[in-house]
């Protein structure tokens, strides 16, 4: 099998014995990630749109974990906050506008495998993140015991396709609509 560059671990040791770990969550990440999330159910309540909330967090569930390897500023869930922000500012946004910027977010583009098995990729819809990884949550922050079995490479294109990941959006909206008509007629 020949070898890609782009698939090659992204450190250089001579130690044999070196195992790569991504860095740890710092107070700061953490503190922008708390306080970016809390604006989201605002942002979508002044958008008209707080069935969104419920698949936003589904859509970042799927990629919980990534930032370990990213760092702060490659936050899926701080990027994609910001993000969500700035579409607010520019006035009504449609289901589809909102789907695609998701889908815009540079974690879309990522991809990883395990270095044991260069044939299991993750795909974020088939698995979350933190699973591949062997993520394990305590006090509301993960730890990734599996991380250095992990090796994340960055993509020049949305993985899986721009196209599916946009179809999953909007499938999850749609259920998240439905549900909450169904709520509405109970009451």
């Amino acid at each position: 099998m020949a070898h890609h560059p782009r698939c090659e671990p992204s450190f250089v040791t001579d130690d044999a014995n070196y195992i790569p770990r991504p860095p740890p969550y710092t107070a700061t990440h953490w503190g922008m990630r708390v306080a970016f999330q809390n604006i989201v159910p605002k942002t979508f309540a002044a958008m008209g749109a707080p069935e969104w909330a419920p698949v936003l967090e589904a859509w970042w569930d799927r990629y919980d974990g990534l930032e370990v390897y990213l760092g702060s500023l490659g936050d899926h869930r701080v990027m994609g906050s910001q993000r969500l922000r700035e579409l607010a500012e520019e006035g009504p946004v449609t289901a589809e506008r909102l789907a695609e910027a998701l889908v815009d977010l540079r974690h879309t583009h990522y991809t990883a495998r395990r270095y044991e098995d260069a044939d299991y990729t993750w795909n974020p819809l088939n698995c979350c993140f933190a699973d591949f990884a062997q993520g394990v949550r305590e006090q509301g922050k993960l730890s990734l015991t599996g991380a250095h079995l992990v090796y994340v490479r960055e993509l020049d294109r949305p993985h899986p396709s721009r196209d599916i990941l946009e179809s999953w959006l909007m499938a999850r909206l749609v259920r998240a609509q439905l549900d909450a008509r169904g709520e509405e007629g109970e009451g």
